[in-house]
């Protein structure tokens, strides 16, 4: 007979139910979830990667800019109307059917409201833009936020024993869906509608297949609002501000440069977010759910700066190399055509490295303790600093301008963040330096490599040379980083940390 703790689905696959207890400890429970996310988005992340390399090669980059401009306000609106409805059902322990009914509810009026807004948007901004394609093109493009909010609320029970195999499916069905018609639609028109439809046709999927793995019925009330209203007030207000921060150089940047200028721009921007999105947004709900159990363990302090350091290790490195390859990574990529968008991808990516790699957990550490106002308070002062910065530099400088801004904005967010996270868990400013100083000395040495590494890159390089070269510098690179971090940990008394963790499941996958 089948253990109560597993339920048999209808594949055949023992799935965890909701209320058992795992064996493992929580840091190896939360490594797993993690990896398995992680690597589930490296994947879909090469399904977006090959299929923005068919959509450039046979799109230029007025038709990607023309886009961006839609997406702009897209968004803005969809940061803007985010609904941490799976946070707040995490946080109960017990939720009802009446809680995931109402979680649903929301989810469909944000969906209209958002379907609604966009659609009134677009004509007003094509007059400011000067470009009247934007207005079947943004109401369009309006679908793939609200659908994206659709998803099964169900799929939070699963996320709740760390079992998160169904986002991961989901993710993959949407992804590789979107390649398959943008590319099909790119090669066959050639018309920038390749992107667009490929971006609605991603959420419709994810949001059919979604019922299918965690089916859930759509019975309209708001009978459980009580429940969401205090997380999504606050949520609501930080939002707002992180829709603006984050797309206030999309908004000024077009009425400065040209499309295609602005077209390189977004590109660069997407390749910076290629990082973010495969590895950090993946790791970030198993971590907030270790946070919330740590949290009623008395043991938030030590889970999050070993989460902390976790995070930075795999992201700054990742960021750092970016940077320092931008010029074969484009020549690669995009092609020489596309040259001037390296100098873009060097500034974006090191301030990357600086400012988003390590104050990314900030949100998911206020949110597990309920304080989702003070995750509000350091945006705010982040937004007080980007945004006329931003804005200010980009009317004096233009592109050049805004890059600088973005550098000045990520050194202001880290040294903030310090702060804020000493406010939630009192942990000191000195303590959280230390746990980031294994992996920024590490820094050093591939920084040096590369550094001189780049004379093996000119821009005769074939597609293949270019390809080995990155492959074998790249992969060198990181063992550098990786071999550097593990002897300093050797040298400080191998601590109970992110690689003693890493230690250990390489341990246990070998003993395999």
């Amino acid at each position: 007979m089948a253990s109560a703790m597993t339920q048999l689905d209808a594949g055949g696959d023992v799935f965890p139910v909701p209320g058992s207890k795992a064996r493992s400890p929580l840091s190896e429970r939360t490594a797993r979830a993690g990896l398995l996310a992680t690597c589930g988005r490296l994947f879909t992340k090469c399904l977006d990667f090959v299929t923005l390399l068919i959509l450039a090669r046979f799109l230029g980059p007025e038709e990607f800019g023309l886009v961006a401009m839609a997406m702009t306000a897209v968004l803005i609106v969809e940061t803007l109307s985010e609904m941490p409805l799976a946070a707040a059902l995490l946080n109960h322990e017990q939720p009802t059917e009446s809680m995931y009914d109402t979680a649903l509810s929301i989810a469909a009026l944000r969906a209209l409201t958002i379907i609604a807004l966009l659609c009134m948007m677009a004509w007003p901004l094509s007059l400011l833009y000067q470009e009247p394609r934007l207005i079947a093109l943004q109401s369009a493009l309006s679908l793939a936020p609200a659908l994206r909010g659709l998803l099964s609320q169900k799929l939070t029970e699963y996320n709740r024993v760390m079992d998160f195999r169904r986002d991961v499916a989901l993710d993959i069905i949407a992804k590789a869906g979107a390649l398959v018609i943008a590319s099909i639609l790119a090669i066959a028109t050639g018309s920038y509608w390749a992107i667009a439809i490929g971006k609605i046709s991603s959420t419709a999927l994810a949001m059919v297949a979604s019922y299918f793995l965690a089916p859930q019925r759509f019975r309209f009330t708001l009978r459980d609002w009580h429940i969401f209203s205090d997380m999504l007030g606050w949520n609501a207000a930080r939002q707002f501000l992180s829709a603006v921060n984050w797309q206030a150089d999309k908004v000024v940047l077009p009425r400065y440069v040209d499309i295609g200028t602005f077209g390189q721009f977004t590109w660069a921007d997407n390749l910076i977010a290629i990082p973010a999105q495969a590895i950090i947004q993946p790791i970030t709900p198993p971590l907030f759910s270790a946070f919330v159990m740590a949290h009623q363990a008395g043991a938030l302090d030590k889970a999050y700066l070993k989460a902390s350091a976790g995070v930075y290790s795999i992201a700054a490195p990742l960021f750092l190399t970016m940077g320092m390859l931008a010029a074969p990574i484009i020549h690669l990529i995009l092609g020489p055509s596309w040259r001037e968008t390296a100098g873009i991808l060097s500034w974006l990516a090191l301030a990357a490295a600086v400012g988003y790699a390590p104050t990314v957990l900030l949100p998911a550490l206020a949110m597990s303790l309920n304080r989702t106002r003070v995750a509000f308070e350091k945006l705010a002062i982040e937004f007080s600093v980007k945004v006329p910065l931003v804005v200010g530099l980009t009317m004096a400088m233009t592109l050049q301008g805004l890059l600088i801004g973005h550098a000045i904005a990520a050194m202001v967010g880290f040294l903030v963040n310090l702060f804020f996270v000493k406010k939630l868990i009192r942990i000191g400013i000195l303590a959280q330096l230390s746990s980031l100083l294994r992996p920024t000395v590490a820094m050093i040495p591939i920084a040096f490599f590369l550094y001189t590494a780049q004379s093996l890159f000119t821009p005769d390089d074939s597609v293949l040379q270019t390809f080995f070269n990155l492959a074998w510098v790249s992969g060198l690179g990181i063992t550098i980083f990786a071999g550097t971090t593990l002897i300093l940990w050797k040298i400080a008394g191998s601590p109970d940390s992110c690689e003693s963790l890493l230690l250990l499941m390489m341990r246990k996958i070998l003993a395999r």
